[in-house]
């Protein structure tokens, strides 16, 4: 088996697609955003073409899909959620400012979400949900080894009561100082030690307005929860 890369980065991929950072604003749905973001790069690896899809609609989905009616939800019941009803194109469900629970797509969008749903997407756990537990060694490489090969990972990590960045790199800091938590998609890193730490990893941020930061290794390492990976 070859060394794993040095570094690897999607971001280019992203911009090329034309699926850039979105930001959920005061809702609690990072999860969301996380696994749409997935999903809008593995539809763009398969058509080499970028779709934005609908947060809004996953949302739905979810909640429809497991008899619940509230604002965002775990990476298992948003799969869920899209394996009933798919995912449709953003401007058929645009993502609304607050939630309502008595929302309901368009025929037009289920439709369109029924083509995703039936195009054969698949996920694949590296680390199911448990919140007293980090990252192994061989789940920790599984991640780096994901994203050389090309695919992002959606993660659900433990997140600083207060997030404090050196330049645009979280701080690490000790267990009495995080909560479960945020989600957020894991898309590069860089091994190389910097600003303190042994290399990073780089995420797509759907909180602060929306953007794209880093996370020393240790951090992933010590803090996340679950993760998973969406491909073709």
């Amino acid at each position: 088996m070859s060394p794993t890369p040095r570094r690897a980065d999607l971001r280019a991929q992203f911009a090329k697609w034309g699926l850039h950072p979105k930001t959920q604003g005061k809702r609690p749905t990072c999860s969301v955003f996380a696994v749409t973001a997935a999903l809008e790069f593995a539809v763009a690896q398969r058509h080499e073409a970028g779709c934005v899809l609908s947060e809004e609609y996953l949302n739905w989905a979810s909640n429809e899909a497991i008899g619940e009616f509230e604002d965002g939800g775990f990476f298992s019941d948003l799969w869920t959620g899209f394996q009933k009803h798919g995912i449709c194109e953003e401007p058929l469900a645009p993502y609304a400012e607050a939630f309502d629970p008595e929302w309901l797509p368009s025929r037009v969008a289920r439709g369109d979400g029924k083509l995703r749903r039936d195009a054969g997407y698949e996920l694949a756990w590296i680390k199911e949900w448990n919140v007293t537990t980090g990252l192994t060694d061989d789940e920790l490489a599984a991640i780096l080894d994901t994203l050389a090969s090309g695919n992002p990972v959606c993660a659900g990590l433990r997140w600083p009561i207060k997030a404090e960045y050196d330049g645009t790199t979280l701080r690490m800091c000790g267990a009495s100082e995080v909560f479960d938590g945020h989600s957020v998609l894991l898309v590069g890193y860089n091994l190389e030690p910097s600003e303190g730490c042994d290399g990073v990893i780089v995420f797509k941020d759907s909180g602060s307005g929306g953007r794209y930061a880093s996370m020393p290794i240790e951090y992933a390492r010590a803090y996340t929860n679950d993760a998973a990976v969406i491909s073709d």
